[in-house]
């Protein structure tokens, strides 16, 4: 970016779209601030620019700025709002979680008279879903008039999330009658329905219907995704023997995925194996360091534990803490594990501690296992 910035700083005359580029540019390599600081030193912008900053803060995680950036414009009232402006802030409602405002756009869609024909009803899909609303999602995909493989893929997708495996293969029968092709993506819906619906028969007979029916040559997320029905379900020696017989070689989300399985159903034999294949691959992801750790303490090797510990040392990574949120009154409340940060942090733990001993009345144990 500094050949960029370099060049940029020379020009005479800048346009629009110089500074969009620039904006852009520095989004996708994380300097959303500098991104940020061009934005607003702009004398004037257009919807390209506006949709350059709302891209940049979505890849970034800054959902609710961007979604700060797209009500500015429709309050403005002289930019004309177009489908990239649209679906940038649909993405950012699903990663938030905030249906309300899902309903909104979807409301502000159809009084615009924009068609669902093409990704806007694939993106509404997607995002009534990851909101919790599959009712919703399934209203939208029949509403479509002209269906892709787009859309059946984005319902599959969500019955998946929503653990509605069954209906998900009744969606691929349907497909088949329509004489819509199913794709890549299509299968990685399908066996995602069923590892979360605990179908171990029914995702095998997609992953063969997938190579041997529909010639779709399976690629490193299909075989992770058999690896995690397989695992889900304990058949912890057929998963492994699954990634043994694999004609391309594991990376580290599926040793990943079969080494949680290990830690899950406490096949600590099979596990430790899978620990040291997961280590010898240098994983950049945290996770994979905290589950091989587990698996050790598990094994009572505290040796390896400490190396392990001392690998994520070395390598700057720490574990992300768990998050959980709810929606109430419009406002999305998250907490992490011993959060206190919440302006309403006494009562709710107060709240807690009272369900916790209203639990223990009733003889409830929870459980300690680590």
């Amino acid at each position: 970016m500094e050949d960029a910035q370099g060049l940029f700083d020379r020009m005479p005359n800048r346009d629009i779209v110089s500074w969009a580029s620039m904006i852009d540019g520095y989004a996708k390599n994380g300097r959303v601030d500098i991104a940020r600081c061009l934005f607003d030193e702009m004398s004037e912008r257009d919807v390209v620019a506006c949709n350059a900053m709302m891209g940049g803060y979505v890849q970034n995680g800054y959902c609710m700025e961007a979604l700060g950036i797209f009500y500015g414009m429709q309050s403005d009232g002289n930019f004309l709002l177009d489908n990239a402006t649209l679906l940038i802030a649909l993405s950012a409602i699903a990663q938030l979680g905030h249906i309300d405002k899902g309903v909104a756009i979807h409301c502000f869609i159809e009084e615009i008279g924009f068609s669902l024909d093409g990704r806007l009803g694939v993106a509404l899909i997607d995002m009534y879903s990851k909101c919790g609303s599959i009712e919703n999602a399934m209203t939208v995909f029949e509403n479509i008039k002209e269906k892709s493989v787009d859309h059946w893929n984005a319902i599959i997708g969500g019955l998946a999330i929503h653990g509605l495996g069954e209906l998900a293969l009744d969606f691929l029968m349907e497909m088949e009658r329509m004489r819509v092709e199913p794709d890549d993506i299509t299968f990685i819906g399908l066996l995602n329905a069923c590892g979360h619906a605990g179908l171990v028969k029914e995702g095998m007979m997609c992953f063969e219907l997938m190579r041997r029916v529909h010639k779709v040559e399976p690629k490193l997320q299909h075989y992770g995704c058999m690896v995690d029905i397989l695992g889900r379900a304990g058949h912890i020696e057929e998963a492994k023997k699954f990634v043994e017989e694999m004609p391309v070689e594991p990376n580290d989300v599926i040793w990943r995925s079969l080494l949680s399985a290990c830690k899950t159903h406490e096949s600590f034999n099979v596990g430790q194996p899978v620990a040291e294949n997961l280590m010898r691959l240098d994983s950049p992801s945290p996770s994979s360091y905290v589950l091989a750790s587990n698996m050790y303490a598990g094994l009572g090797k505290w040796n390896d534990v400490r190396k392990v510990r001392a690998m994520m040392k070395e390598k700057n990574l720490k574990k992300v803490p768990g998050c959980s949120w709810i929606e109430l009154g419009g406002h999305v409340h998250a907490f992490f594990v011993q959060d206190k940060s919440h302006p309403q942090v006494t009562g709710i733990y107060s709240i807690l501690d009272s369900l916790s001993m209203t639990g223990s009345e009733h003889s409830y144990c929870k459980n300690v296992k680590m």
